[in-house]
């Protein structure tokens, strides 16, 4: 007798045997104990995950001669005959051979003729989505309305390509992907009958590498137990599969983090030169950063063996998620394209090195400038003190209203139009002779008699507005008015400059009587240069 694959030798017989799928188990169960069997069932979803197998229940179940329990017997002719597809009411037609209009037709005329032995004659389709339209339009009317003996269950993997009015004329099942728990416990039964042991390395690399199918675990395993003269270790079954060593991934991973790219060219190198294959290292590198991305995040989750928990301790600490996320995205980004690409290489080398760059998250940088500039110490004594006297004066609704108030500001003025004079001592003339006067919100008004003075402040004014700033770090607005018959008597809103004692600067000559010498005086450097050409100054 020849040998019989595990993935057919454990195939399951009863509803209760299929693994991953008890909501539909237990919904066909209801529908034949309760006698409510729909004419045509559509089973879909991934491959290996029991459509095929649950079909053939469904019609072991229907036919069954001990029709006591939903259940199939397994023991009567009928069961025996299914199990074996030697049943001549149980017809299984695969839809890629059989999709043209005239298998179509034969169908179509053989299902008026009653079963032979059985209940049902039933139809099982498999991959049904490879019939054409023009098939599927010609069956349209018979899957409506079949005989009462007829029963049709079609299964596909791409529920999609199927036309809508086929899916309006059956009961339809959606499968799911066996999830790992599942199948790790049904390896570890079978394992146990058939005199195997696994360890859960290899037992974990065999349920991600079926991709939740368990046709393909079981194939996969009936592989490694027919090669394997004992134990089946993690090690084997990865050099089964021509997956690289963890040691190597491990290591490209902690290269990765210390930004060693000397050290990641060169296993690179290395790799290339013992045989391995390139795209699949990037697969194994992709799967390992995934993984330890998860156990990083949530440990309870992610699929690893007890063998690989120390490894992912010490690895979860090495990349932030979001670098972790930028890993992923290049790599599979690097997968695409070695696909087309005549040297995959060189794409991994390229693409390693950028995995290897600083990576800054842009809001930690927006965070890390907020701070610096929190602890960035400016001295701006003066900026403290007028912001608290400009708020207690705008809470009372008013300019500054005392001379005191901007002692600070005439300070600072003071010594702006000083330096500015002492430059410029003929021509900056005009500043002396403004009044100022303080607004308030970093805003000062000066007024000054004609239009001669206003174009001599003007000159100066960007040369006062850069000083100020340089000397406080504020930004001042500046207004200039010309009013003619403006008054120079001391008010207490207006201010004149006055300088500072400097022998470098000149000063003016103050009288008592302050309306009238304003108008008269001049600067004391100005009346002796007068005076050596024999002439005396006097203000315009």
């Amino acid at each position: 007798m020849s040998y019989l694959g595990l993935a057919r030798k454990f195939r399951p017989q009863n509803f209760d045997a299929v693994i991953g799928q008890e909501h539909i188990s237990q919904t066909l169960k209801n529908a034949i104990s309760e006698n409510r069997v729909a004419h045509a069932y559509l089973f879909s979803g991934p491959r290996g995950c029991g459509k095929t197998t649950m079909a053939r229940i469904l019609a072991k179940a229907l036919n069954c001669k001990n029709d006591i329990v939903a259940e199939p017997c397994g023991v009567c002719d009928n069961c025996l005959d299914i199990s074996k597809s030697s049943s001549v009411d149980v017809l299984e037609i695969d839809g890629a051979s059989n999709n043209g209009i005239d298998e179509i037709r034969a169908l179509r005329e053989n299902v008026k003729f009653s079963s032979a032995n059985s209940k049902y004659k039933i139809y099982i389709i498999d991959e049904a989505h490879q019939i054409t339209t023009q098939a599927f339009n010609a069956l349209l009317k018979t899957l409506e309305e079949p005989p009462s003996h007829v029963v049709f269950i079609m299964a596909t993997t791409e529920q999609h390509k199927i036309p809508v009015t086929i899916l309006s004329r059956c009961q339809r099942y959606r499968f799911k992907l066996i999830s790992s728990s599942e199948m790790s416990a049904a390896i570890k039964n079978i394992g146990q009958k058939e005199g195997f042991e696994i360890d859960d390395e290899a037992l974990n690399i065999v349920t991600v590498a079926s991709g939740g199918s368990m046709r393909d675990a079981l194939s996969l395993l009936d592989q490694a137990v027919s090669s394997s003269t004992g134990k089946i270790t993690g090690e084997y079954v990865r050099g089964l599969l021509g997956l690289l060593p963890k040691d190597i991934i491990a290591s490209v991973t902690e290269s990765i983090a210390k930004s060693d790219i000397w050290t990641i060219l060169k296993t690179v190198k290395e790799i290339t030169e013992q045989g391995y294959n390139i795209l699949q290292f990037a697969r194994d590198l992709r799967d390992h950063l995934r993984q330890v991305m998860i156990y990083s995040i949530n440990p309870a989750v992610a699929e690893i063996s007890s063998e690989d928990k120390k490894l992912f301790d010490t690895q979860k600490s090495l990349f932030t998620i979001e670098r972790h996320v930028r890993m992923n995205n290049l790599l599979s980004k690097a997968l695409e394209e070695m696909r087309w690409h005549d040297q995959p290489r060189i794409l991994v080398e390229i693409y390693l090195l950028k995995m290897s760059e600083p990576y800054y998250n842009v809001g930690e940088l927006i965070s890390r400038i907020t701070e610096l500039e929190k602890n960035i110490k400016i001295d701006n004594s003066f900026k403290s003190s007028f912001e608290q006297q400009s708020k207690l004066h705008r809470e009372e609704g008013s300019v500054v209203n005392e001379i005191s108030d901007s002692l600070d500001l005439m300070d600072v003025w003071n010594e702006i139009i000083s330096e500015i004079i002492n430059k410029h001592p003929l021509t900056a003339q005009p500043l002396k002779n403004a009044l100022i006067k303080v607004l308030g919100d970093l805003s000062i008004q000066l007024t000054v008699a004609n239009q001669f003075n206003y174009d001599g402040v003007m000159e100066f004014k960007e040369q006062i507005l850069k000083l100020f700033q340089k000397k406080t770090g504020l930004n001042i607005v500046i207004k200039v008015n010309v009013e003619k018959n403006v008054s120079l008597e001391l008010t207490q809103e207006d201010v004149i400059v006055k300088e500072k004692k400097d022998s470098a600067v000149a000063e003016y000559v103050v009288e008592e009587d302050f309306k009238e010498t304003t108008k008269t005086a001049v600067p004391k450097h100005i009346e002796e240069i007068a005076k050596k050409f024999g002439s005396t100054a006097k203000k315009m």
